[in-house]
């Protein structure tokens, strides 16, 4: 048996509860627990052997540890997971401890930590994606799995089962001990069986002690077993690496201006442009460029975007000056590209209704996807709205949840990647800003804009009032994370450019627990 092995772990209680060696809460089943569980269960389950009074595990049961200490899994499934409680919560009960204090014999109360699991939600999953796995080991392992009843705590239940699973986090078997990056994970090593059943024989041994030397103490406390560190390993998963999705826009071209643009007017200019591309164009101007489709035609996710981009952005390009970006989607028409760069040649400037600027075209195009700098290391790429978003709808009503500004921008951003979620229907708004949730993005403390209001508008869709905002996003996996883009009702029109702002991952965190 290849290719996709696993085991899956559910918790019917919802709740995980372990500890580590030194007592303190584990926070996730690694698989040298799930190693030791499965080794409890060869010892005591169903297809524990008798030999003399004492059952001990099989040799199909051995043969099949053994396989797991020579192949640790591939990849492991972490659902989200929180613990139980806030803080630390300590429980003091009788549990047998008695001790002479003051000439007399008392009944000490011990301390246990209490409440001290976490809460899944979902199973937890060990894969062996590509590994050979014996027919013979993998019916073992689903009778062992069946017999195991419990995975850390006796309080915390467990139901394993031998499916497939789509591990979060993969075993780099080629990080080095002095490179960052990875989980470090507890996985049994060669010879782990056999440690821990000789562990157990020696708790159990065959002579059984005197009555002098089995007698109580005062100095006797309740522990647990000591557990063996011998064949145990520590290997380093790491998550897995999304492969990004398509960028909305494909290439950039730039037409340079010595202009500097207040961020109140950037949507003017944006619409004087592109008014000037169609008066050019004339007659039989592309929907590219108009946004105009005939009737029956189902309009593009996403179509020609102009944005102004100041000197601090442009730098980065190689440029000095200030320029305008067009930004071509990906399945642009050949035709239309060559409407499109005739409208440009010669473009030596645009006008308002009391300014005129000057452009110089450049023979510069960028590839949208990678536009912006790589992020550094130990930084994690967040995103400032600029100048402001423009909602593409008024506020909803209905429904169990009041709609928020945050609700306004993770829809902007499922409008941008709306061919990302096929199954949310058209008018399901609510139900596309929870597949966007669920993609993993977040929209950060959003604030109104509370001055010329109407400078950031163009055309606004009939019953939706102007309430321009700024807002930081992070797209999640959404997206390319040097990709360009832009979103809300002036996306295409200088509005809610999407410009990076990176922030060190710790702080970035922060961001993320505060908004929660």
């Amino acid at each position: 048996m290849s290719g996709l092995f696993g085991i899956n772990a559910r918790f019917p209680l919802g709740v995980y509860t372990g500890h580590r060696f030194d007592g303190t809460p584990d926070p996730f089943p690694d698989p040298a627990r799930l190693h030791a569980a499965l080794v409890n269960a060869a010892g005591q389950g169903s297809t524990a052997v008798l030999e003399g009074n004492e059952l001990r595990p099989s040799d199909a049961a051995m043969a099949a540890l053994r396989w797991l200490e020579s192949n640790p899994p591939t990849g492991i499934r972490l659902p989200s997971m929180t613990p139980v409680a806030v803080r630390a919560v300590t429980a003091y009960r009788a549990e047998g401890v008695v001790r002479y204090e003051g000439k007399r014999w008392v009944d000490k109360k011990t301390q246990r930590a209490f409440s001290d699991g976490v809460a899944v939600d979902g199973a937890v999953g060990w894969s062996w994606e590509g590994v050979e796995v014996p027919r013979s080991v993998a019916a073992t392992l689903a009778e062992l799995c069946a017999d195991v009843s419990c995975l850390g705590e006796a309080t915390s239940p467990v139901i394993l089962e031998i499916g497939e699973v789509v591990p979060t986090e993969v075993l780099r078997v080629n990080l080095k001990a002095y490179q960052r990056g990875g989980r470090r994970v507890r996985t049994a090593a060669s010879g782990r069986s056999a440690v821990l059943v000789d562990a157990h024989c020696a708790a159990r041994p065959a002579k059984r002690p005197t009555v002098a030397n089995d007698r109580h103490t005062s100095a006797d406390s309740p522990a647990p077993s000591t557990v063996p560190v011998e064949g145990l390993s520590e290997l380093r998963y790491a998550p897995v690496v999304v492969e990004p999705l398509a960028a909305p826009w494909q290439q950039v071209l730039l037409l340079e201006t010595k202009e500097r643009i207040e961020p109140q007017d950037r949507v003017m200019w944006a619409v004087a442009l592109h008014r000037a591309l169609i008066a050019r164009i004339g007659y039989g101007a592309p929907p590219l460029v108009t946004g105009k489709y005939e009737d029956g035609v189902t309009p593009p996710v996403n179509r020609l975007a102009i944005q102004y981009l100041d000197a601090s952005l442009t730098a980065g390009l190689g440029l000095t000056d200030p320029a305008f970006g067009l930004m071509l989607p990906g399945d642009v028409a050949a035709q239309d590209l060559l409407m499109l760069g005739g409208a440009l040649r010669d473009l030596k400037g645009i006008r308002s209704r009391d300014k005129a600027i000057r452009l110089t075209p450049s023979s510069r195009t960028l590839d949208a996807t990678t536009f912006w700098p790589a992020v550094q290391p130990g930084h994690r790429r967040m995103w400032r709205t600029h100048p402001a978003v423009m909602p593409e709808t008024s506020r909803r009503q209905g429904g169990d949840k009041p709609w928020s500004l945050v609700d306004a921008a993770l829809l902007s951003v499922g409008f941008v990647w709306r061919g990302e979620f096929p199954d949310v229907a058209p008018r399901d708004y609510r139900g596309l800003v929870d597949a966007v949730k669920s993609a993993g993005v977040k929209a950060l403390s959003p604030s109104l804009v509370t001055r010329e209001v109407s400078r950031y508008a163009h055309k606004m869709p009939k019953g939706v009032v102007a309430q321009p905002y700024r807002t930081t996003i992070d797209l999640g996996s959404l997206a390319p994370e040097r990709a360009m883009a832009a979103i809300g009702q002036t996306r295409h029109l200088g509005g809610g450019l999407l410009v990076p702002m990176d922030m060190p991952t710790d702080a970035a965190e922060l961001l993320f627990e505060e908004a929660r």
